[in-house]
């Protein structure tokens, strides 16, 4: 078995930014095969896949993941990789015990919390791009979105436990991606006065409508940007928006990345 120490990974490490106050933000890229046996990191970490993408394997799972996947790693969990595509490219948010506790919150709390993946994926972009504007405010600024993030997994609970109406809209809103339905559209497919919707879904999606459906429509075009180095306008008006500098100013808001910066990374 193979022990990481603190901000050390097998790729080739692009980039590290400390904060010094318990969250290293580490870079990584893996342009050839690197050892794939079992190992374990000190740190507990959020891993954002880029680009590539690898066979992910622990005790009790084995999942293949890709661009915009997300997994958590218990500090000291067992793990290895395999069938790792070249070049692949990942951004690691590690967290220390000591930041936990001074939050007052587990590791539990965060893996629960990085099941809402695509608030998930932009909190770690808004750090990644923080970490990389590395000024006198960048420390507390990174501490301050992870505690957004950690704070997010209150309404998960309420969902889980929420009425059948309620997942049956998150799957309609996640089916109708790239339109933009109004309440009383919505209302009627579920046959549901508009005010119910109205008054219980922040309680439910940790947002309003219309923020939901611009994460839902951002979280798409990642990897329509990666993956198609065509024009921006195209995938603006895939993903439902009416116009290019519509579509530039909500992904930034979303991501702290301007479209153009994120293809580049």
């Amino acid at each position: 078995m193979y022990e990481l120490q603190k901000e050390k990974y097998l790729g080739n490490t692009k980039k590290i930014f400390d904060n010094t106050q318990g969250i290293a933000v580490v870079e990584t890229e893996y342009q050839n095969k690197v050892y794939e046996g079992w190992h374990s990191h000190n740190n507990a970490h959020i891993t954002l896949f880029l680009k590539g993408g690898t066979t992910e394997k622990r005790k009790n799972f084995s999942e293949t993941v890709g661009p915009g996947s997300l997994l958590f790693y218990h500090s000291d969990e067992l793990h290895l990789n395999q069938n790792t595509l070249f070049p692949s490219q990942n951004i690691n948010i590690e967290i220390e015990e000591k930041l936990l506790k001074e939050l007052q919150i587990s590791e539990s709390t965060i893996e629960k919390s990085v099941q809402n993946a695509t608030l998930t994926k932009f909190i770690i972009l808004k750090i990644f791009k923080e970490s990389l504007v590395s000024d006198a405010f960048s420390g507390d600024t990174i501490n301050m979105l992870f505690a957004q993030l950690s704070n997010s997994n209150a309404h998960l609970e309420r969902f889980e436990k929420s009425p059948f109406w309620v997942k049956s809209l998150h799957e309609l809103l996640n089916d109708c991606w790239n339109e933009n339905p109004n309440l009383q559209d919505l209302a009627q497919v579920l046959n549901l006065n508009p005010i119910t919707i109205s008054k219980h879904f922040p309680k439910y999606f940790g947002c309003t409508l219309g923020e939901y459906m611009r994460r839902i429509k951002i979280n798409r075009s990642l990897s329509l940007i990666q993956s198609n180095p065509g024009n921006l306008t195209e995938i603006a008006f895939e993903c439902g928006f009416s116009d290019q500098s519509h579509f530039i100013r909500t992904f930034k808001n979303q991501t702290g990345f301007l479209p153009k910066q994120f293809q580049k990374l």
